[in-house]
């Protein structure tokens, strides 16, 4: 019966989807003279400033080190090292045994670390390792920050001979790598200068914060993985359908709301009194009595008169309480469900709005993202992948 049910829902709300994203793609395209719209020559849907500067580096030395050429040649070392180098005859990058060996090492840091934060949040598990301080996990997240401080220095420092940083230390340290290299870092060292001040203590809760700041460390496995490193192609390449979607999805939410509170206002479903005030004239058999009951009044106005300060509604006070639960409600969640007749209708509506807003996204993301991965050529299969996807790179024969 439940797969029955959301498949009733979801074949029209599927169908709206669809003819939604098609009817936006269509007014875009006449928008463009019915062409695909082209940002530049040689681009491609989602490319941004980043895309077009690398392509034009393409083929291009990076510029000498104003240091000097023995700088220019410890960068070289070092950004082979760390990147590998571009085939000049199938473009993809290769990578020296030693090269190979230091991405597979920093490939497993960032996944122990992760499972190190995980396994330090189960009491168990940290009481059977020491909770106190300089126990294992704390030694194991001071090494670990050496080896990523270390890294992220020499990408630096290497950033002048490396194309994907656009030859600039500055591109590096303020795109999504740099960023996300520097507070693998960070946090730790602002820790440690809290701890060493006095402002903070290493034991307290405080400091969970701190830690947990290294979960975060999972996104630095977008240097191994293409597919990953495309998602903010994908994003761009279905901003008109995000951007329209987003609208609809305001109007509704905001329109439903504002319904919800009309209708369900006065509610008694959503009423609550004083265990003083019987819920209906008369009471029960045992307790008769001819006061109004708190069900009775039209509104929880009328009842706060008789009984001052004795009732009090529950839901849909105001329209930011109904915006509240209309949220919930559009994500298939109902946490209340005695509605009147018109909240009714209008659940009834949000049933089949709910998935179609859910589904337009998903499906224009879905198609942009099949269409990125497949639209690149030599950009998009720079690095040989091993059998789970990650680009650790393949290592050539020399040491």
């Amino acid at each position: 019966m439940v797969i029955a049910a959301v498949g009733v829902v979801s074949v029209p709300s599927g169908l709206i989807a669809s003819g939604f994203a098609e009817i936006v793609q269509s007014k875009m395209k006449a928008k463009h003279g019915g062409e695909e719209p082209i940002t530049m020559a040689g681009g491609d849907a989602g490319d941004d400033w980043y895309e077009f500067r690398y392509r034009e580096l393409e083929g291009q030395e990076p510029p000498p080190s104003r240091f000097g050429p023995m700088v220019d040649t410890w960068q070289n070392a070092v950004n082979i090292f760390l990147n590998g180098q571009e085939d000049p005859v199938t473009g993809k990058t290769i990578h020296t045994n030693k090269s190979f060996a230091g991405r597979v090492f920093i490939f497993t840091v960032i996944i122990t670390n992760v499972l190190a934060v995980i396994f330090e949040s189960i009491p168990e598990v940290d009481k059977a390792v020491g909770n106190q301080a300089g126990n294992f996990f704390d030694v194991f997240e001071m090494c670990s920050v050496l080896i990523f401080a270390a890294e992220y220095l020499m990408r630096l420092f290497c950033a002048p001979k490396n194309r994907g940083a656009l030859f600039s230390t500055w591109v590096y340290a303020t795109t999504f790598f740099g960023i996300v290299d520097l507070l693998s870092t960070a946090p730790w060292f602002v820790e440690e200068a809290l701890i060493y001040s006095g402002h903070l203590d290493s034991s307290g809760d405080n400091a969970k914060i701190f830690r947990i700041f290294r979960i975060f460390r999972i996104l630095q496995l977008e240097d191994f993985m293409v597919a990953f490193s495309k998602l903010d192609n994908v994003f761009r390449a279905s901003k008109d359908v995000l951007k329209a979607t987003g609208l609809m999805a305001l109007i509704i939410w905001v329109g439903c709301g504002a319904l919800f509170f009309i209708f369900e206002e006065n509610n008694p479903n959503w009423r609550s009194c004083d265990s003083s005030i019987p819920l209906m004239t008369g009471g029960d058999d045992s307790n008769y009595t001819d006061a109004p009951g708190c069900y009775d009044f039209e509104s929880t106005r009328a009842c706060n008169e008789f009984y001052p300060g004795m009732c009090d509604q529950v839901v849909f006070t105001n329209v930011p309480n109904a915006l509240y639960f209309t949220a919930v409600f559009l994500v298939g969640e109902w946490g209340v469900v005695d509605f009147t007749w018109p909240g009714r209708l209008i659940c009834l509506f949000l049933c089949v709005a709910g998935i179609a807003l859910y589904a337009i996204p998903v499906g224009t993301l879905f198609d942009s993202f099949g269409a990125v991965l497949g639209m690149g050529g030599d950009d998009d299969e720079e690095e040989e992948h091993d059998e789970d996807g990650c680009e650790l790179g393949e290592a050539t024969t020399t040491s």
